[in-house]
């Protein structure tokens, strides 16, 4: 259980640093519009003023930070911030499609409008932070270094997929919307 709890940490820290650096690096305008209208879509009023993204905004970039930071010294604690994280992105998205908002994910510098793919990449992210806060790595000594490396790689590889996942699926899969 070592390398699938290795390999979903890795992922996840993987994930939520591609997702850092694309916001420091994208137009801060356009993630703080974006996300003033998810903020929006989980209001009843439907709307959420501008100065309250503006606060949101930098907070969630350094909350996704912290997850990137705490997951070698505290798992734990890591984890579960990611998993909070993702599940309010999820609930963010699920009630903007509902209510039609129309707005762009920014979550890796894309300009994708929310669709279906969204929550499908929220699922596969929190499943892997359910299976490493639930499985024991154990001890990583008792763990062969080719194993990590192997395991390593691999998490490097779905971490491309779930990053760039909505571009997949729209472009392979069935249009989720």
């Amino acid at each position: 259980m070592e390398y699938l709890t290795f390999g979903c940490r890795w992922l996840v820290a993987l994930v939520f640093a591609v997702s850092v650096v694309s916001k420091l690096k994208g137009d801060r305008r356009e993630f703080v519009e974006s996300t003033r209208k998810l903020l929006g879509a989980l209001l009843p009023s439907g709307s959420a003023p501008t100065a309250a993204a503006r606060l949101v905004a930098p907070l969630v970039v350094a909350a996704e930070a912290a997850v990137v930071l705490l997951l070698a010294p505290a798992p734990f604690v890591a984890l579960t911030l990611a998993g909070v994280l993702v599940t309010a992105f999820g609930l963010a998205i699920a009630l903007a499609l509902r209510r039609g908002v129309a707005t762009a994910c920014r979550c890796f510098g894309g300009s994708a409008p929310l669709s279906g793919w969204h929550l499908v990449r929220n699922a596969l992210l929190l499943g892997a932070v359910a299976a490493g806060l639930t499985f024991d790595p154990g001890p990583l000594g008792a763990a062969e270094t080719a194993g990590l490396a192997v395991t390593a790689v691999a998490a490097l590889a779905a971490a491309a997929i779930v990053v760039r996942l909505e571009e997949l699926g729209e472009l392979f899969g069935p249009r989720l919307s």
